[in-house]
């Protein structure tokens, strides 16, 4: 029994021909391969008169492939021949006859036409069997893969404070594990990560808010954290950590004068 995909160009020269027959606009050529690492640009789309900017791909079935996507990744960022570039991850059991092709199409209409996506230049793209795709941060998937090659450091803590500080959580990021705090007292947001002594009940109100397409979650809430400067590769930075809950409360007047939370 043959299986559905083919390695190499056989699997990219199917995958090109099927786009095209959905009335994608492509440009291929050997040397853009070679001196880009892309596979072949998508230049437009059917019935679409223009394309916002031209997409680049390369194709691998090769998951977690650190060097391939490390040179991917530095090649587009000293190249600008394509506005947009790809490194599409396609699970060996996906089949281009059998809607894996519609899903690459459906994926690259939405990083060309969704303004979620608009300020990505680089990204990487993950096909998988189960009939679905994902887009994921290119650099901070290699950072993880190094991280998981080299074997995990802690950051190093180099300070910590004592005083209290009220803020409140603007954002968090649940694959990566951390967000950040914004605080009055602070010129920057501060960063957290999820398990620097975060209360359960700041984890559970985290949680129960919905995530955008990015993997961002959008939030408002009020905590009380301590500081600590922690050292890592790239540095000394402040990290809040013993986050709780912050409430506020509101003192009301009864008839006779007392004061009541």
């Amino acid at each position: 029994m043959n299986r559905p995909f083919i390695h190499g160009i056989n699997f990219e020269e199917r995958l090109r021909t099927k786009l095209e027959s959905f009335g994608c606009r492509i440009y291929h050529d050997q040397t853009y391969d070679h001196q880009y690492k892309l596979d072949f640009i998508v230049n437009g789309f059917g019935n679409v008169a223009r394309l916002p900017e031209h997409i680049g791909l390369q194709i691998t079935a090769n998951k977690d492939d650190l060097a391939k996507q490390r040179e991917f990744l530095e090649i587009q960022r000293r190249s600008a021949v394509v506005p947009k570039a790809v490194y599409l991850e396609v699970d060996p059991e996906a089949d281009v006859e059998q809607g894996a092709a519609t899903l690459v199409y459906a994926a690259l209409l939405t990083l060309a036409f969704n303004a979620a996506y608009r300020r990505c230049r680089v990204i990487g793209l993950r096909l998988t069997r189960g009939f679905s795709f994902e887009f994921f941060d290119l650099d901070e998937h290699i950072q993880r893969l190094q991280v998981s090659d080299k074997g995990y450091r802690a950051p190093r803590t180099v300070q910590v404070s004592d005083e209290v500080l009220v803020g409140k959580i603007i954002n968090f990021h649940k694959e990566k594990g951390y967000g950040f705090i914004q605080c009055t007292d602070r010129p920057n947001n501060v960063f957290f990560h999820i398990r620097n002594e975060v209360d359960e009940t700041v984890a559970a109100k985290i949680d129960a808010m919905e995530e955008a397409e990015t993997g961002w979650r959008q939030l408002d809430i009020p905590v009380t954290f301590r500081e600590k400067v922690i050292g890592g590769p790239r540095g000394l930075k402040p990290a809040a950590f013993d986050i709780k809950l912050y409430v506020q409360f509101e003192y009301a007047h009864t008839d006779t004068g007392q004061e009541i939370f």
